[in-house]
C-alpha cells in the first residue's frame, strides 16, 4: 500500500492531541514540584513546632524551679501558684 497524504484537518487534529498531552506532562510536572515543595513545607513547619514545644518545655521548667507549681496570668504578669496538699492532709482510705 503507498503513501497517502492526511489533510490539513487531519494533520490539525493530531497537533492539537500532541498539544494537549505535552500540557498534560508539564502540568503533571508542575504537580509534582508542589507536591515537594509542600512536604518540604510540612517538614519545616514539623520541625519549627517540635522546637517550639523544647522552647514551651524549657520556659516551664525554668519558671517550676523559680516560682514552683502554678499558673500564668498573662493579663496581669502575675503567677498563681496552685494550693499544694500536704502529706498530713491527706487521708487515705484502707479497706
Amino acid at each position: 500500500m503507498a503513501n497517502q497524504k492526511l489533510s490539513k484537518e487531519e494533520l490539525g487534529k493530531i497537533e492539537e492531541i500532541q498539544k494537549r498531552v505535552q500540557a498534560v506532562k508539564v502540568e503533571l510536572g508542575n504537580v509534582g514540584l508542589a507536591e515537594i515543595d509542600l512536604k518540604t513545607r510540612k517538614a519545616n513547619i514539623e520541625q519549627y513546632l517540635t522546637e517550639t514545644q523544647e522552647q514551651e518545655a524549657t520556659v516551664v521548667k525554668e519558671l517550676e524551679e523559680k516560682y514552683g507549681k502554678g499558673s500564668i496570668d498573662l493579663q496581669n504578669g502575675e503567677f498563681i501558684p496552685t494550693e499544694e496538699v500536704k502529706e498530713e492532709e491527706v487521708v487515705t482510705e484502707v479497706k
